[in-house]
């Protein structure tokens, strides 16, 4: 039963001495049930076939006392390809990624209005916020939960590093030197974004304005508890961006971006491991050496359909000795370590002569400090150098690695990441890079005292991908000199070129890999592997009138094994088979089983004949693990 509608007034206001209360509140309410009754004349007749406007939030999960879910957000469309098989948790073809920057076209009109929601007054005027103007929310999420044992044939202790028994938790040593070679991430690590995201248009016509606050909670180093919060939440892109259309599309135009407080995204290079010009220096990856804080920056880009250009730079304080006056007044020079600004320049441009071929070419110059050296002390250290990249391809988009795209939280411009990949029966794509790193770096020149020399640090590297159906196929090959690998050191002897008399042997290394997507099942097997000769240093000598050699083998920056006396480098055999379940387009169970033979690898030990003396030996060279994971990107 229906509650008749009252309305509770003193009644005093209905006494004739208040007939004027009286008059101005009847046309008021008479005015109210006008406006009331032209809205409602002025809707469309519901469609009873069509679906509720608002359709009801979707119940929490039993055992959830929390507020129910809201329906997903329209911000996650499907994309093709823009994944890899196993996503970074089996085989994936080396160094492809697919992630795709995918843009959903709209004309500017809301589904259930005709009015224009392009321009802050078209929102004004239909009493909407424009478009874009939303706050953000967490994005770019995995979490993963793994088991296993990186080297289940060897007790923990026996090896290094070391290698626990069977546990849940990511290991380093899971990663293989093949994997996910456009990214600095395994794909499992535990992390999510906080992206809070505002794109307007300005009050000038064809001007769009957006800024975006990028947080990176890094939950596994959080729950590691080492109190260091600056490992577990950091700044990882936030950007201010002015783009002003000059042309009759979207992209075509001019923009600027404003990196107040990080510029690790904005790179030379196109392969993430043939990148150089970054300032992770969490990671051993800033090419500013003993940088403080962080290194804000601008870059200011052109886009044309057929090609772009852009420049920018970016800042950094580093420690560096400086040459004063004394204080005491004696007009005496003294030499003071301080913290002073140095740059990083950086340009390029890319252009499609036709629709299947991608020319890209960049450059920049990085000062990086002053030498605090004895004999050049004072004296200026830089880098500068160029990277250049042909890409050929067929139904696959240029690759490009995630780690240097910003992120926007747009409806109107989704920014997919990790979306399974797409199978097209009796489809053929296929994409081959070719790419090239040339670096000089200012150095001190060890043989000459007092003296400078320009190092050279060269990289290449070649891939192919190609997917036919449901079949996938690639091969990836690098080359990298020993200067290149340790590029943001800078150098092997820090700050110091290699010595004439001292040899050094390439990083030379060859992949393969193939999987294969059963549809019906959601199963995608896989298979890979890899060969790779390590970068080395080597010194010869004579040892009591016998000669003689010590042969370093260096990996990474900060990763080195010590050889015994005379022996040389052998290749690094890695391989890994892989069966990946998707269960839904976020959600995954992947298993491997992965071997290494790496006789690189060595100890140091008590010498039997000497005693007392140490003595470097080969450790065991074969690893053999076997782990499997579950997890969801979202």
């Amino acid at each position: 039963m229906s509650t008749p509608f009252k309305v509770l007034m003193p009644s005093s206001a209905f006494r004739p001495q208040n007939r004027a209360a009286r008059a101005a509140l009847t046309s008021c309410l008479t005015g109210a049930l006008l406006v009331v009754a032209r809205v409602a004349a002025a809707q469309p007749a519901p469609d009873p076939a069509a679906p509720p406007a608002n359709p009801p939030a979707t119940p929490p999960a039993d055992g959830d006392a929390g507020a129910p879910t809201a329906p997903p957000a329209a911000t996650d469309p499907p994309a093709n390809g823009a994944g890899t098989a196993g996503g970074g948790l089996g085989v994936s073809p080396a160094g492809a990624t697919g992630d795709v920057n995918a843009a959903t076209k709209t004309d500017g009109k809301t589904a259930d209005s005709d009015a224009d929601m392009t321009t802050t007054a078209g929102a004004r005027a239909a009493g909407t916020a424009p478009p874009g103007a939303r706050s953000g929310d967490f994005m770019d999420t995995r979490l993963t939960w793994t088991f296993g044992d990186d080297d289940f044939l060897h007790k923990t202790g026996e090896l290094i590093p070391l290698s626990p028994s069977f546990s849940v938790g990511e290991r380093s040593q899971y990663r293989l030197f093949f994997d996910n070679l456009n990214s600095r991430f395994t794909g499992r690590e535990n992390l999510t974004h906080l992206v809070m995201y505002k794109k307007m248009p300005a009050f000038i016509p064809k001007l769009t304005t957006e800024a975006a606050l990028v947080l990176r909670f890094d939950l596994g180093a959080l729950a590691a508890n080492t109190g260091s919060l600056n490992s577990a939440l950091y700044d990882t892109g936030s950007y201010l961006r002015l783009h002003y259309q000059t042309g009759s599309s979207a992209k075509t135009g001019i923009s600027a971006v404003f990196f107040p407080l990080d510029t690790d995204r904005f790179r030379l290079g196109y392969l993430y491991d043939l990148s150089w010009g970054g300032t992770a220096s969490r990671i051993n990856q800033s090419i500013f050496p003993r940088i403080q804080g962080s290194s804000p920056g601008l870059k200011v880009q052109y886009d044309h359909e057929k090609f772009y250009v852009f420049g920018g730079f970016k800042t950094a304080t580093i420690i560096q000795p400086e040459q004063v006056l004394s204080p005491s007044g004696e007009n005496e020079i003294e030499v003071v370590r301080v913290g002073e600004t140095n740059y990083g320049f950086l340009g390029g441009l890319g252009f499609d002569p036709a629709e299947q071929i991608r020319f890209d070419v960049g450059g920049g110059y990085f000062q990086q400090g002053k030498f605090d050296l004895e004999d050049v002390r004072g004296k200026s250290v830089y880098t500068y150098g160029t990277s250049g990249r042909i890409v050929v391809h067929n139904n696959m988009p240029v690759p490009k690695s995630v780690d240097f795209q910003l992120y926007r939280n747009d409806p109107t411009n989704p920014l997919i990441l990790f979306k399974p990949a797409s199978y097209e029966p009796g489809k053929v794509a296929w994409s081959i890079s070719g790419e090239g790193a040339l670096l000089q770096q200012h150095l001190k020149d060890f043989d000459v005292s007092g003296g400078t020399k320009d190092q050279s640090s060269v990289a290449g590297a070649v891939q192919g991908v190609v997917t036919a159906g449901y079949l996938r196929f690639s091969a990836t090959g690098i080359y990298r000199n020993l200067n290149f690998v340790v590029r943001n050191v800078p150098g092997f002897i820090p700050f110091e070129t290699l010595p004439k008399d001292a040899k050094a042997d390439p990083e030379l290394f060859g992949a393969l890999a193939a999987d294969y997507h059963i549809a019906s099942l959601k199963l995608t097997p896989g298979i890979g592997g890899g060969l790779q000769l390590p970068a080395t240093f080597r010194s010869e000598f004579a040892d009591g009138g016998v000669p003689a050699s010590r042969v370093i083998v260096v990996r990474s920056q900060g990763d080195q094994s010590i050889l015994p006396y005379n022996k040389d480098r052998t290749p690094v055999l890695q391989a890994r088979a892989a069966l990946r379940w998707d269960l839904s387009d976020m959600f995954a169970v992947v298993a491997w089983v992965q071997f290494v033979r790496d006789n690189n690898g060595t100890l140091v030990v008590r010498d039997p004949v000497e005693g007392t003396a140490s003595l470097r030996v080969f450790q065991s060279p074969n690893r053999l693990g076997l782990a499997a994971a579950v997890q969801a990107r979202f």
